[in-house]
């Protein structure tokens, strides 16, 4: 684990200007978890996983990782409670991931996490996790390679890339979490086995989380109902005369369209038209009838996405942002509605146009 470190930690240096500073007396923090505390439900047990970075001379450095916890009322208070244990300076300025346990989630996250936007040494880009259980035991996961964030974080940027969970991080989420018009959504990781893993998407109202959840193909159709797409996407469409073996679309490109209106009667319809463009990457029985392949790769992603849009209605989670679609365009209407009942009641209709335009070299 020491070597792995040691080169993240030079690769580290030479894309920052740390070069300029004295690194014998800092401790880089890398990862830290919030969750309520076992004794007490009105305190957080937080953690942080902290690289200790000392000089051994002639150009050596050694590089160790260190877990700690403590608990306390707020989160300023647990930054007070680690600096007493830990000599050195603390920098939070590289704290790639946030890991938020579930039960402390479902209380609210902005308590957790507007000491970092209000202080000069939050650092932005760092990436939010809801953990099923306790965060903490994904931060205490002992890695061989380098230290659990790191792992984490790699998988958190695959996972985008592959439109399971969207692009986001403190920076990009903070107007969300205030807005209710619009839901923010976090990715949902669990621990298994040993190693961390990413389940799905968290769903939000507001800055409280559902206790529901959307899985990995799920969640790739709530990317796609948000113009979403990341570097790639697949969907898997089981044959119709032999359901247990589906065949692979690799989205390619997407264009989508959510239209929301709101009738003098006071009903709310919302339109959502997704035009896909697919690769056929898979098809185990050699099936040859495209237009059937896409017919049915229609009927198959509306009735998901038909389901995944219950889940939302039921939960009061608003992440495709209907509510900032009415507001903008009927603002008389919305400050007269109770969004929390009329949400439920909003009448969806889905449309979904599949093209395979590729097959690869065969069918």
């Amino acid at each position: 684990m020491r070597k792995g470190m040691i080169l993240f930690l030079s690769l580290f240096l030479l894309t920052g200007c740390w070069d300029q500073e004295n690194l014998k007396d800092r401790r880089l923090i890398n990862g830290i978890s919030y969750d309520l505390s076992a004794e007490d439900p009105n305190l957080i047990r937080g953690g942080i996983r902290a690289l200790n970075i000392k000089s051994q001379g002639g150009g050596r450095i050694e590089v160790k990782d260190e877990l700690l916890t403590a608990e306390a009322a707020t989160t300023g208070e647990l930054g007070h409670e680690v600096k007493n244990h830990l000599p050195g300076r603390l920098d939070v300025t590289k704290t790639f991931i946030i890991f938020i346990g579930e039960e402390l989630a479902k209380k609210g996250i902005y308590p957790l996490l507007e000491t970092f936007y209000r202080g000069n040494l939050g650092y932005l880009p760092s990436k939010i996790v809801v953990v099923k259980g306790e965060a903490i035991e994904i931060l205490s996961i002992e890695d061989d390679e380098s230290p659990v964030a790191f792992r984490v974080l790699n998988g958190i940027r695959s996972a985008e890339s592959n439109t399971i969970i969207p692009e986001m991080n403190l920076f990009t989420i903070w107007n969300k979490m205030n807005n209710e018009k619009i839901d923010p959504i976090f990715p949902l990781m669990e621990k298994k086995g040993e190693k961390p893993n990413i389940k799905g998407l968290a769903l939000f109202d507001q800055d409280q989380y559902t206790g529901k959840d959307l899985d990995a193909r799920q969640a790739t159709l709530l990317l796609l109902m948000r113009d979403d797409l990341g570097f790639r996407a697949d969907v898997f469409i089981p044959y119709k005369n032999n359901p247990e073996k589906p065949y692979r679309l690799s989205i390619m490109d997407l264009k989508r369209d959510l239209d929301t209106k709101v009738s003098k009667d006071g009903s709310i319809k919302s339109h959502l038209n997704l035009k896909i463009r697919t690769e056929l990457n898979e098809n185990p029985l050699g099936e040859s009838d495209l237009k059937g392949m896409e017919v049915q790769a229609e009927e198959e992603i509306t009735r998901r996405i038909e389901e995944v849009i219950t889940i939302l209605q039921e939960v009061h989670s608003d992440p495709l942002g209907i509510g900032l679609d009415i507001a903008a365009k009927y603002p008389e209407e919305w400050r007269q509605m109770d969004w929390e009942d009329e949400y439920k009641e909003v009448q969806f209709k889905v449309d979904v146009e599949v093209e395979i335009e590729k097959t690869g070299g065969l069918l």
